[in-house]
């Protein structure tokens, strides 16, 4: 019985397993692991901006009792008060200077998770900072600084902690944020300690470290949408300056948590799991995201003998896009791509192949006014051959010499045959450099004998003739097929019955 137990155990194990390892929608739901994936690094990023949170309000409750902080704005705002009448001499000079040296190193000891702390006195006056920036004397009740958020806080008095969400903040030249905390002494209103929130502390939380997926992220952003932490898609700062979709963004707020398939700030298909965090009044939305694109190759790439099949299956059951009579276009000079060669070309001086019939035109398009096109014949490598292998030099060059790595998701791909039979040995090629199949479109004509591929300014276009010799008619790059929407739909349609 023990032995049968045993038995019973091991074969649900090995079918669960297959059944794990399986394609996407053997779990009746094309993107759930990628989903798990995005609601783990969430989860964290949230706990962690929880934790950073809890430690500021804590220590910042903490200074508000602490006796040298009142003691230093006690100093410093009759210092103020007495450089205003003109009544401060040596001695007392030398006291306030010991003064603030000896709170630099209290500082540094209790209270460096903040940039700065701003002594405030009850007219307003900034009568003492660690930072020394130009707020320093500053009167955040009077002038321009009235209408700042600092400002505006400070001119209602508040009796109680309030919390100013990140802004542009010139005297620091970089976004702040402000935990404002009144001191009293003997129940009387000495004024207030405005502690400053350096948006690094938080922008280094929602760093890349790593994760699974190239286009993965983690963003903290506003109700109003704008980016409180960097894009990794970004050479410059996006704090303050970058916005999320805002069509996405009162939904997700008002949702509170879940998860979200929409259109980025990019422009880009994501993959969405977001939370809302509140903290003393101020709601942030906090999301992490994947590129659906990358979604899909990589759903490909772990099953990729299933999907090949699938993908070469539908689409040799598709019927060729309706052409457009052959083009009537100028005769312009184009650099003549041969059987087993390719060339780089600019888009004013154009490039052509033809004869395209038991072979494979490819055309490379970085971005920028150039291509590269090849016409690989079947001694080739994407075919099994050994002679050549062209789309591993096109590749190398465009990623040598064209392209940054960032670049590389800018580049498109155009395969044109009259058959399929190069497809998969092409899609090997590209998808190992780390390409996508969003990135590739196809363009097959089962009915055509040979094509030919032009590209210039005007376009590309694909000419195909039939069995007979006479033209067939053209295609333009836009009716190739896609393949990384392709795999949507297959992915969507789940496995055979």
């Amino acid at each position: 019985m023990n032995k049968l137990f045993c038995l019973a155990g091991t074969l649900l194990f090995i079918l669960g397993s297959l059944f794990l390892s399986g394609p996407a929608n053997s779990m009746h739901e094309p993107f759930a692991w990628p989903y798990a994936d995005l609601q783990v690094l969430r989860t964290q990023r949230v706990t962690q901006l929880e934790n950073v949170l809890g430690r500021l309000e804590e220590k910042a409750r903490a200074a508000a009792t602490d006796k040298v902080i009142v003691s230093v704005l006690e100093l410093s705002a009759f210092h103020a008060q007495a450089q205003r009448q003109g009544a401060v001499d040596g001695d007392f000079e030398v006291k306030i200077s010991e003064m603030k040296e000896s709170f630099r190193r209290y500082y540094m000891e209790n209270y460096y998770l903040f940039y700065d702390i701003l002594f405030i006195d009850t007219t307003g006056a900034v009568v003492h900072s660690l930072r020394g920036e130009s707020d320093l004397k500053t009167t955040l009740t009077a002038g321009e600084a009235a209408s700042s958020p600092l400002g505006a806080c400070i001119s209602r008095h508040p009796k109680s902690e309030v919390f100013i969400d990140y802004h542009d903040y010139a005297p620091s030249s970089e976004p702040a944020a402000f935990l404002v905390e009144p001191i009293l002494k003997q129940n009387r209103l000495l004024g207030w300690i405005a502690l400053q929130c350096s948006v690094n502390k938080i922008n280094a939380l929602f760093a890349p470290t790593g994760e699974e997926y190239e286009t993965m992220e983690t963003l903290l952003v506003n109700e109003k949408g704008i980016m409180l932490t960097d894009s990794q898609f970004f050479g410059d700062s996006s704090v303050l300056r970058a916005h999320l979709n805002f069509s996405n963004v009162p939904s997700k707020f008002a949702q509170g948590q879940g998860r979200m398939e929409v259109t980025d700030y990019r422009g880009q298909e994501c993959l969405t799991t977001f939370q809302v965090v509140n903290f003393k009044g101020t709601r942030w939305l906090v999301v992490a995201k994947v590129d659906k694109d990358e979604v899909v190759t990589r759903e490909f790439a772990l099953h990729e003998r299933y999907y090949t099949q699938r993908l070469l299956q539908t689409m040799a059951k598709q019927s060729c896009p309706a052409m457009n009579p052959p083009a009537q276009r100028a005769k312009k000079t184009a650099v003549r791509v041969d059987m087993d060669e390719f060339y780089r070309a600019e888009r004013s001086q154009g490039l052509r192949t033809f004869g395209i019939s038991t072979c494979t035109g490819f055309l490379a398009v970085p971005p920028g006014e150039f291509a590269y096109l090849a016409h690989v014949s079947n001694k080739d490598q994407t075919y099994g051959g050994t002679e050549t292998n062209l789309l591993d030099q096109i590749l190398e060059n465009i990623e040598r010499f064209d392209v940054s790595r960032s670049g590389k998701r800018e580049l498109s791909f155009l395969i044109v045959a009259p058959h399929l039979d190069g497809l998969e040995g092409s899609l090997d090629q590209i998808l190992d450099r780390g390409y996508l199949l969003s990135q590739i479109n196809v363009l097959s004509c089962p009915q055509a004998r040979t094509g030919e591929i032009r590209y210039d300014c005007e376009g590309t276009v694909i000419t195909w003739t039939g069995p007979d010799l006479k033209p067939l008619g053209a295609h333009n790059i836009e009716d190739a097929v896609n393949l990384g929407k392709l795999m949507e739909t297959i992915i969507a349609q789940g496995p055979p019955e």
